[in-house]
């Protein structure tokens, strides 16, 4: 818990005074989100959806989801002796008031109770963005028992709290109501900007930080819009430069239409503003590369691509690049930048690299795990935790078949940070090694760099939003 500036306290008060569920929510909720709420009953004579009455014919065991031939809304297959059943649901409104954008997050629980069906809904947390800050204001009747959130109903709203950053995994993700804004920004600097249309694509993800871009650049991003750049917009805050359009976007206006067409995004324009070739078709593939910034530092990245680059080699052709600096070679020479056989090229060059390792390197990644270890998190199944020593990072690559054993300086420095994980029933077996850079996870790679599998990558997911997003690491 957070101690509540003067400000925010008055914003409070105002909110409090100003909020309410219109009619237009209420409309919503029974459009939108208290269909899903509901059963498919199985009997002797058939099938009975609560939604739309509809009886019909299936084969669907109870426990399974099926779709409604006539509503088409895909519900739970429960026994019509069924007596009683929950459903649970998160939304949001999305507001503005005296400058600040607030997502007021809500929870919908929804009960079946012998063949009738209730819904209420109670708020419980507030989202207020402003230009400098995001605040995570939680109600008296959030709850949190042994990390596990829950909204109390027999409770009534007295008070809110700040939440700290640790908490910002309990953010509700429900889907938006926006039909409030309009009406909010009337008069105000934001009337014009299309923040509906822009940002309703990425809804369920951090919505709050494209809001915050807006309160602080509303004009590049009304701009961006009218332009027909809605990729773009997403990224108002890194267009703010004026005078020409080459000093805006970094590319000159001849290219506008092309970028229009294609309705780029910042990736691609950023490709475009290297290679300066209005070829759609290239541009997205060296957009796809996380390393094209780094990689462009040296290469011709049309004729790197000739050369057999691509996405799933770039972080060994990065490496390659690293190698042969280090060993001062000549960087001009295309014969070293072009290697005929990047894998072979790239496990010579790291042979060399690897003779010239001292104890310090080997000290330095001992202190990084402990700065790390408290990132460590495990469940029934797995763990992850920080790489603890220069031999596991070697026994790594070489049970794995990965290059991650060419990563120890940066991790050592500091420059990036990396993790092992683990089954538990076997924790000295390879398993995934993570490498966590600039605020987000950069990879994560099994034997032979091949991807994790669906149950790994929701643990490796679960990690990165219960621990790595309100650590250090992603401050």
């Amino acid at each position: 818990m957070g101690y509540i500036k003067k400000e925010i306290q008055n914003l409070i008060k105002d909110m409090d005074e100003t909020f309410t569920i219109s009619l237009g929510v209420r409309n919503w909720l029974r459009k939108s989100i208290y269909p899903k709420h509901n059963l498919i009953l199985k009997s002797k004579d058939g099938y009975c959806c609560t939604n739309c009455k509809k009886t019909f014919h299936s084969t669907a065991r109870a426990g399974e989801y099926l779709t409604c031939p006539k509503c088409k809304e895909t519900l739970l297959v429960r026994m019509k002796t069924l007596q009683y059943q929950i459903f649970k649901d998160d939304f949001r409104i999305l507001d503005y008031i005296n400058g600040y954008f607030v997502l007021r997050g809500f929870e919908v629980l929804s009960t079946y109770n012998n063949n009738q069906i209730a819904h209420r809904y109670q708020e419980y947390q507030r989202l207020v963005i402003s230009k400098d800050n995001i605040y995570l204001l939680a109600s008296n009747v959030f709850k949190n028992y042994m990390g596990y959130p829950s909204v109390a109903y027999n409770e009534k709203h007295i008070r809110w709290r700040v939440l700290g950053g640790q908490y910002r995994w309990h953010m509700s993700r429900g889907c938006i109501y926006w039909g409030e804004l309009e009406r909010d920004l009337i008069d105000t600097p934001y009337y014009y900007c299309p923040i509906e249309r822009e940002f309703k694509p990425y809804a369920s993800e951090d919505i709050e930080r494209l809001l915050q871009r807006v309160l602080d650049n509303p004009t590049s991003f009304e701009l961006l819009s009218k332009l027909g750049l809605t990729n773009l917009a997403i990224h108002c805050d890194r267009f703010v430069n004026k005078g020409s359009f080459e000093n805006r976007f970094g590319v000159t206006k001849d290219y506008l239409p092309f970028m229009v067409k294609h309705n780029i995004t910042y990736h691609e324009l950023e490709v475009l503003q290297v290679i300066k070739h209005m070829n759609i078709k290239i541009i997205r593939k060296l957009s796809e590369l996380h390393n094209f910034t780094e990689l462009s530092k040296y290469l011709d990245m049309e004729k790197a691509l000739d050369n057999g680059l691509n996405k799933n080699n770039e972080h060994l052709y990065r490496d390659y690049l690293d190698f042969a600096e280090r060993l001062h070679l000549n960087m001009k020479d295309k014969r070293v930048l072009y290697p005929k056989d990047i894998v072979k090229s790239h496990d010579e060059l790291m042979r060399q690299v690897e003779t010239i390792e001292n104890q310090e390197i080997i000290e330095k990644i001992k202190t990084r795990y402990e700065e790390l270890k408290d990132l460590s998190y495990k469940d029934d199944k797995y763990i992850i935790y920080p790489v603890p020593t220069m031999s596991d990072l070697i026994k790594e690559s070489e049970v794995q078949n990965i290059c991650i054993r060419s990563y120890n300086e940066r991790y050592a420095n500091g420059e990036t940070n990396l993790f092992f994980m683990r089954n538990l029933k076997n924790i000295t077996k390879p398993l995934v090694a993570i490498e966590v850079r600039d605020k987000r996870i950069i990879q994560s790679r099994g034997k032979g760099n091949d991807d994790p599998t669906r149950l790994q990558k929701a643990f490796i997911a679960k990690w990165e939003n219960e621990v790595l997003k309100g650590s250090v690491l992603y401050a």
